[in-house]
């Protein structure tokens, strides 16, 4: 029996170098952001490679009356479910030559599929401490049968200064001030930065590799607390109690300016456990057997604009900036569902939210593999040698279509030798504003309207705030791919289920879950399978793959005359991609 076994292994040492950005300090949407890897880190391990940076949120000009059109204070923080990484464009990797090693375009969108389906509560909690996105705490979750929400985080937030000393200190006047930096640390999900095999900048020209990321506009990245909008999950919000802490009603037209809240919703004796801040702008709403009207307030110049929060007998109490009166039924409490939302975003002309992002570094793993193996890989080289460099990498091709369009045709010019799944997302295009994204109003309705009608659904609205970000039903009723002059597969996948909200088709699901399985993307979770719609074709199964140069790509979907949204359609070609490392020349085969 033989103890020694001949292996080309060597021994690696492993240090983390802290590498800046190399065009500016400090960044606003739009612009670019530029990081140069030098080829003195001539080995790296870019699965362990991070970006780090602090996000603070700047809010407009606020209001300092509250009786005019300008922004009042809200609670602001970035997209729940991505954090930082929704700042994300685009992301190009270049040689020291300019050869592009790879790029994803719309690369937040691709990111938040990955974290709609590859989720559970560890991944959300990992991603809440490092990422700056939301985690569904047990502080702020609702009690009357909502949905679970990631973005209702109200006593422990990343953007904001969560006060937990003196109600003086918490009724001072929320400012920009109360904006703080978030520091985020997230990982690039491009394909040489997922890979587990170390990379050899050393190679990559007398510049090393450059990472150059595009910033999101600011109208696609902001969200205010579910439990405060008026949209997004109703009974969520604070329930009214009564005008008195013994919960007296308030008569028709009867004015008041004390508003107490009822103890659910986790809505108890922490001030912060309200989602609303000092100057924010409330309004009402009915919901009775699923029918649901806003309160009107009689006299504009009084609008009901939060003083100060304090607790009274156990009960959250808001005191107004004035008395109000409510115009038409009056708000009794004890007769019906009484629900306060913020108005500070809808009340006002525009709500220009803005970001900056500084301090940012990529966090880089240097893998040291000793002289002798570089001098001896160098040497191969110059005999004629050349390195062959595999990672699983994704193309984003992109279709527009209208709403008016009840048959889409959707050619992907795939040219990929070695192709292994597509992964379709239809986000919707209308170009909103920023507070319109905010608000929730006019975007897509991600459950169907007789649900609403009927209350069948228990947060009886669910608009996305996350236009840009989601896939949308619409009015699908079914699809069918087109390639090597076969459908495929021979019969159309209906999605009529799916669209309707109310159930599952199954071989869509099927479908999704193998291409997502290609894609390196775990499908740990389908919860959000049809508030984050995405249409998945598997190329091959396994370790195989697909040659699709030369082939004809199409994606034909059929829709409903309910279809209501123009559409952006984001089509993933996940692939592998191979940098051929040969002289001093380096190429990319796709």
């Amino acid at each position: 029996m033989s103890y020694f076994v001949a292996s080309d292994k060597i021994p690696i040492s492993q240090k983390s170098v802290r590498i800046p950005a190399e065009n500016g300090v400090n960044y606003i949407a739009g612009q670019e952001i530029r990081l140069r890897i030098d080829p003195s880190v001539k080995f790296f391990n870019p699965q362990e490679t991070y970006l780090e940076a602090k996000v603070r949120v700047k809010p407009p000009t606020y209001s300092a009356s509250g009786i005019d059109n300008l922004p009042c204070p809200t609670k602001l923080s970035l997209d729940a479910e991505t954090g930082m990484q929704c700042l994300c464009r685009r992301i190009a990797i270049h040689d020291s030559n300019g050869v592009l090693l790879e790029e994803i375009d719309n690369y937040n969108t691709l990111v938040s599929l990955m974290y709609d389906y590859q989720t559970n509560d560890s991944l959300r909690g990992k991603r809440a401490l490092t990422e700056g996105s939301g985690f569904p705490v047990s502080d702020s979750r609702g009690t009357n049968g909502t949905t679970r929400s990631t973005a209702n985080q109200t006593r422990n937030n990343n953007y904001w200064r969560n006060e937990h000393g003196t109600l003086a200190i918490m009724n001072s006047s929320w400012t920009a001030d109360n904006f703080v930096d978030a520091k985020c640390i997230i990982p690039l999900h491009t394909g040489i930065f997922s890979n587990d095999k170390i990379f050899p900048n050393m190679l990559m020209g007398q510049n090393g590799i450059t990472v150059t990321i595009l910033l999101e506009d600011n109208s696609r990245v902001f969200r205010q607390l579910d439990g405060a909008m008026r949209f997004r999950r109703l009974p969520l919000n604070p329930k009214f109690r009564g005008r008195t802490l013994a919960g007296a009603s308030v008569v028709n037209n009867g004015s008041f300016n004390e508003v107490y809240f009822k103890q659910e919703n986790s809505i108890n004796q922490a001030p912060q456990s309200l989602p609303f801040c000092v100057g924010e702008k409330l309004g009402f709403q009915r919901w009775i057997a699923g029918n649901a009207s806003v309160v009107a307030f009689q006299n504009a110049s009084h609008l009901p604009v939060i003083k100060s929060i304090e607790v009274e007998g156990g009960f959250i109490k808001a005191t107004l900036n004035a008395s109000v009166e409510i115009n038409g039924k009056g708000m009794d409490a004890s007769a019906q569902e009484l629900f306060a939302f913020s108005q500070s975003v809808s009340d006002a002309t525009t709500y220009d939210v803005t970001y900056e992002v500084s301090d940012v570094n990529l966090i880089v793993q240097s893998v040291s593999a000793g002289s002798q193996y570089e001098n001896e890989m160098m040497r191969k080289m110059k005999e004629g040698g050349s390195i062959n460099y595999d990672f699983l990498s994704t193309t984003c091709y992109k279709h527009s279509q209208l709403a008016s369009d009840r048959v889409a045709n959707i050619r992907l010019p795939i040219n990929n030798s070695r192709a292994k799944s597509i992964l379709c997302v239809p986000t919707d295009a209308t170009n909103y504003t920023t507070k319109q994204v905010l608000n929730a109003s006019e975007t897509y309705n991600l459950i169907s309207n007789e649900q609403t009608v009927t209350n069948e659904c228990p947060d009886f609205y669910l608009r996305s705030n996350r236009p840009s970000l989601e896939g949308i039903t619409d009015g699908i009723v079914d699809f069918q791919f087109l390639y090597d002059s076969k459908l495929q597969p021979n019969r159309r996948v209906p999605c009529s289920k799916v669209a309707s909200s109310k159930s599952i088709d199954a071989q869509h699901l099927i479908l999704l879950d193998q291409a997502l399985s290609q894609a390196g993307i775990t499908g740990h979770s389908f919860q959000r399978f049809n508030q984050n719609f995405v249409i998945g074709k598997p190329l091959a199964l396994g370790d195989g793959v697909y040659n699709g140069v030369g082939k004809d790509f199409s994606l034909q979907v059929n829709y409903s005359d309910s279809s209501a949204k123009n559409k952006l359609w984001c089509c993933y070609v996940h692939h592998i991609r191979r940098i051929v490392v040969s002289g001093d020349s380096v190429s990319v085969e796709l």
